[in-house]
């Protein structure tokens, strides 16, 4: 994309390769934060801040954007399209400006299609792996909706008092099964240790005080865009801005 054009309402699909998970484990913590943030600007400026073109020769970058990073001291490579109105990032590669390094690495990565297969992985995974909390990286970590858990469980732990059908239908099957298992008291339910269970389960050291922001977000309509690399529906709310979530 060039400068000046847009994704549908700033929202995009972003993908890397384990090329750019690997220079993101070389890095210092607050680098990698600092890398992340950037590539999630990449939302509201699809076009970075310059495209490549022949370089050398070397065609095979025509069509790839860069996006400095690390007080310009490092490189992303990238490219941005609109996919059937949805708006994607495929990050190719990513390190130091000085000399053609990274071009090279770049058109390396191009002839061997590194792009071009299913497995990729999702910039939500990519916190994961790289322990960045969601937060840090301008994300709300919470802007999502699990799969169910299945009705007869909701039935059951509502039924013994641990939680209210409202929420008990808005827990994943794992966050159900941690509230059953660890919300009592003396053999009595206790509603606010089952839920303090459930949210542990799904992000450790979470606060429980902001259980009902999180519910409430649950409760919201969903994106639902069908991802163009994901095959699947986004999980987030419906409005949000920022990168598309394929998986919880």
């Amino acid at each position: 994309m060039r400068r000046g054009e847009q994704f549908p309402d700033e929202q995009a699909e972003i993908v890397f390769n384990d090329v750019f998970l690997e220079y993101l484990e070389d890095l210092l913590p607050e680098q990698r934060e600092d890398v992340l943030v950037e590539v999630v600007r990449l939302c509201r400026n699809p076009a970075g801040n310059h495209p490549l073109s022949n370089r050398g020769g070397a065609d095979r970058l025509a069509g790839w954007n860069t996006v400095d990073v690390l007080d310009k001291e490092h490189r992303v490579v990238f490219g941005s399209h609109i996919v059937d109105g949805v708006g994607l990032v495929e990050v190719l590669c990513a390190g130091p400006r000085r000399g053609n390094a990274v071009y090279d690495l770049a058109v390396a990565l191009s002839r061997t299609g590194r792009l071009s297969k299913d497995e990729v992985t999702e910039i939500w995974q990519a916190l994961v792996l790289m322990d960045v909390v969601a937060e840090t990286v301008d994300l709300d970590g919470w802007d999502y909706r699990p799969p169910p858990a299945p009705d007869g469980m909701v039935k059951a732990a509502v039924t013994s008092g641990l939680l209210d059908e409202p929420t008990a239908r808005v827990l994943s099957i794992d966050e159900l099964t941690a509230a059953m298992a660890q919300g009592w008291d003396e053999g009595r339910p206790d509603p606010a240790a089952a839920l303090a269970a459930a949210l542990h389960r799904a992000r450790a050291g979470v606060d429980v005080g902001d259980a009902t922001r999180i519910l409430h977000g649950r409760r919201l309509d969903r994106c639902a865009v069908i991802l163009p690399r994901a095959g699947t529906a986004c999980v987030r709310r419906a409005g949000h801005g920022g990168p598309h979530r394929a998986t919880p």
